[in-house]
């Protein structure tokens, strides 16, 4: 290689491959063979060679970079998502940009505008709230006409029902998660059970409600309103929701819970009242986060695969960002019921049970 500041042709020529491939991976723009691609990122760092990213800008409407809008950090199940999406995009060289609208629609909704004119090369969105009316209609049809110098921002939604009929949707299959929660409860003979659901304005409340509903009426029964309370998630909301049913002086002996943190609460509050667990009430909740495990007892829940949803939608969104025009596609994942202690003394640590997609 000649002295001084290395150029694309030293990376080529060091890489053993034609220049246009070395500005495919550079640019992140084709399809290029793994062992090509390794290949070129290797001679780059050999050479020394650095591109300008000001006039790769210039020269394309790629930016390398990706937005992922989410209601807030505050949720572990959220931060897996993102986990997810960063190390797929992480071996494109692709930076992701993470933005909280704290479930506010118009919050939202002016960060997707904002983003637009940054020309990201695509978005994931997790919505906040789901909403009828023609002003959220207008707003969900946009979603699937972004553009940059004319060439389309592909949006990918993950956990949310599809708000426009071409959009992508990554999610967890909520119907069937909660209509296998609710039936596990019925199942070990609880009938009085409380549902600590989400609130009515979040995406994917229909789902999980209908889920529910539906496992009660396979047992010939149905959810009584008086035993619904409506949550956001955290621990100190499923204390809340438990202790006001206790309160009212209900009778509750199985618990459904939107996650494990309102579980926890939940449990709490049951332990606060002097109310086993199991014994007089038996405990689900929802996400398989780690607190499900430390508590005592431990809480049954469904576990989501919360990095493999983030991972199936950045790779989705990649293949939109690389000109794949087919159809609108749904991906619904995997879950499965690990019953422990909250729910069955004699489950011990954990037992599985698996759904299918």
């Amino acid at each position: 290689m000649r002295k001084g500041v290395a150029n694309i042709k030293d990376v080529a020529a060091a890489a053993g491959v034609s220049i246009s491939t070395v500005s495919r991976v550079l640019n992140h723009s084709g399809n290029v063979d793994d062992d090509l691609r390794a290949r070129v990122r290797r001679a780059v760092r050999d050479t020394g060679y650095s591109a300008n990213p000001l006039a790769s800008s210039l020269k394309s409407a790629r930016r390398n970079q990706i937005a992922i809008v989410i209601p807030t950090l505050r949720r572990n199940y959220y931060t897996d998502i993102i986990k997810g999406v960063s190390e797929f995009f992480y071996e494109k060289e692709i930076i992701p940009v993470i933005l909280e609208s704290d479930g506010v629609f118009e919050k939202e909704r002016e960060m997707i505008a904002s983003l637009e004119k940054q020309w990201v090369d695509g978005i994931i969105l997790i919505p906040g709230q789901y909403e009828a009316g023609e002003e959220y209609e207008r707003y969900a049809d946009s979603l699937s006409g972004l553009t940059k110098s004319g060439t389309g921002i592909p949006v990918v939604l993950v956990e949310a029902p599809r708000m426009n009929p071409k959009l992508d949707v990554v999610r967890a299959d909520h119907e069937t998660a909660f209509y296998a929660m609710a039936e596990h409860l019925l199942e070990i003979g609880r009938r009085k059970v409380a549902y600590l659901g989400n609130a009515e304005d979040a995406p994917l409340y229909p789902f999980a409600t209908r889920g529910v509903e539906q496992a009660f009426a396979a047992y010939g029964l149905s959810l009584e309103r008086r035993y619904v309370k409506n949550n956001n998630y955290t621990v100190l909301e499923g204390y809340r929701s438990m202790k006001e049913l206790l309160d009212e002086g209900l009778s509750v002996d199985g618990v459904l819970c939107v996650n494990d943190q309102v579980a926890a609460g939940a449990l709490n509050a049951c332990l606060e009242h002097g109310i086993s667990v199991p014994q007089e009430t038996a405990i689900v909740g929802f996400e398989g986060t780690a607190l499900s495990i430390v508590t005592s007892p431990s809480i049954t829940t469904m576990i989501v695969p919360r990095f493999e949803i983030g991972a199936a939608a950045a790779k989705l969104l990649h293949q939109r960002m690389e000109g794949d025009a087919g159809g609108p596609r749904e991906i619904l994942l995997r879950v499965h019921l690990a019953i422990r202690a909250s729910t069955m003394n004699s489950a011990g640590k954990s037992l599985d049970v698996m759904f299918s997609e």
